[in-house]
């Protein structure tokens, strides 16, 4: 499943600059083929509808770089995959983790920008006086090649430090969220308040972290 997952995730991460398919890398497309490509279609659409409310209205533009919706979505979909995972409350903590692979990617994706100032300045020369006419197809090659091997390495370390932990969370405390009693439909619930992002506020941000902590706090509680 990792293997599968950073495979996929990186093709569609190319989907961001590399080659734009209007909104192909957005995550009910990806857990559509997800689903598609294991037979998993309900868990798999359920994750990409929790996914897509919580950065509904994140869409590329102009210079911002938005967070990585790819490299969260197929993370928590390849790790549910691999442990087999069917209950919302179980689900629920691998969404959370897979969340910082969003801001994670948004990083990589920023140092592989600046790593092409090189490849600009030898467009803008070639521009000037222009000498072979492979060069501006070998640069973009390159940049695709380079994008390609980078979100395959960055997503199969993510994943793995989360497959680690929680193979080492299930086996140690094997029931410690499935009496949690959480549906899809909270799930969503909570998702749905990402549309708080769209304020561009940190006390909202701030508000809504500190929101979720106490939730789940409220919820693990009782069961320690």
């Amino acid at each position: 499943m990792v293997c599968t997952g950073r495979f996929f995730f990186a093709l569609f991460s190319l989907f961001r600059s590399a080659l734009s398919i209007g909104l192909l890398e957005r995550p009910l497309v990806v857990g559509f083929f997800w689903g598609a490509a294991t037979g998993e279609f309900t868990t798999s659409l359920y994750i990409a509808i929790f996914f897509e409310l919580f950065w509904l209205d994140l869409i590329p533009a102009g210079t911002y770089i938005p967070p990585q919706l790819t490299a969260a979505t197929f993370s928590a979909l390849t790790l549910t995959t691999y442990f087999g995972l069917d209950q919302p409350s179980r689900i629920m903590p691998v969404l959370f983790a897979s969340m910082p692979l969003a801001w994670i990617g948004t990083k990589v994706e920023g140092w592989l920008r600046e790593r092409e100032q090189g490849s600009y300045n030898m467009l803008l020369n070639w521009a000037r006086n222009p000498g072979t006419v492979h060069l501006p197809g070998m640069l973009i090659l390159r940049s695709m090649t380079r994008n390609l091997f980078m979100s395959w390495i960055s997503f199969l370390a993510a994943v793995l430090v989360l497959k680690q932990g929680f193979e080492i969370i299930f086996t140690l405390y094997p029931a410690i969220f499935t009496r949690l009693g959480v549906t899809w439909a909270y799930l969503w619930v909570a998702a749905s308040l990402g549309g708080l992002m769209a304020l561009r506020l940190k006390r909202a941000y701030v508000v809504l972290t500190t929101g979720i902590i106490l939730f789940s706090l409220f919820l693990l509680w009782p069961r320690f």
